[in-house]
């Protein structure tokens, strides 16, 4: 599957999510003898850990069609880099969606210094708070943006993935999820 139809069936899949009407695609037992002993997702999804942003559910996708990483703030750091690199060259997934949300815990606590249990998740958070303190607008939700953006232009630049770009073989990009709405909003 190219970059551009992964995306475009994740959208579709977001987008029957959002109306109340998923499919519910490849969550049956013949689907799991069928990846009993091979995975193909077609992409990778790295998420917040919480609970409201289920990939699976909010793409409208089934068993072995994704390979997710989820952790708080949807953050890169070596243990999810080496994942989202296995799934790319291993699994041969043809994108990544970097996949944010509205009113993010882990980001707010950082704006909110409140980071006494997460420093980890927070340091890596933290350039995109500092980036968009003094922008117009809501600063939560711009550091919310900007945190997917960095994560995005981070993954890019790695060896594995930048190189597999140049062959085309793979793409990075970058979503929010809303709660009221259910869509995911490029970035």
């Amino acid at each position: 599957m190219t970059p551009d139809i992964a995306l475009s069936t994740l959208l579709a899949g977001n987008e029957r999510f959002a109306k109340d009407r998923s499919l519910h695609p490849d969550r049956t037992s013949e689907r799991r003898q069928e990846t009993a002993q091979i995975q193909e997702p077609f992409a990778i999804i790295l998420g917040c850990s919480d609970s409201r942003v289920a990939p699976e559910i909010i793409f409208d996708q089934g068993i072995g069609d994704l390979f997710i990483i989820r952790v708080a703030g949807n953050v890169v750091g070596k243990i999810e880099l080496e994942s989202i690199n296995f799934s790319a060259l291993y699994l041969h997934s043809s994108l990544i969606v970097v996949l944010g949300h509205e009113n993010c815990g882990a980001v707010n606590a950082v704006m909110h210094g409140d980071t006494h249990d997460i420093e980890t998740v927070a340091s890596l958070i933290k350039p995109a708070v500092s980036k968009t303190q003094d922008l117009p607008g809501d600063w939560l939700e711009n550091a919310i943006k900007e945190n997917v953006k960095m994560v995005v232009a981070q993954l890019r630049k790695t060896a594995v993935i930048s190189e597999l770009m140049a062959q085309k073989k793979i793409d990075v990009v970058g979503g929010l999820y809303n709660f009221h709405t259910g869509r995911i909003e490029l970035v």
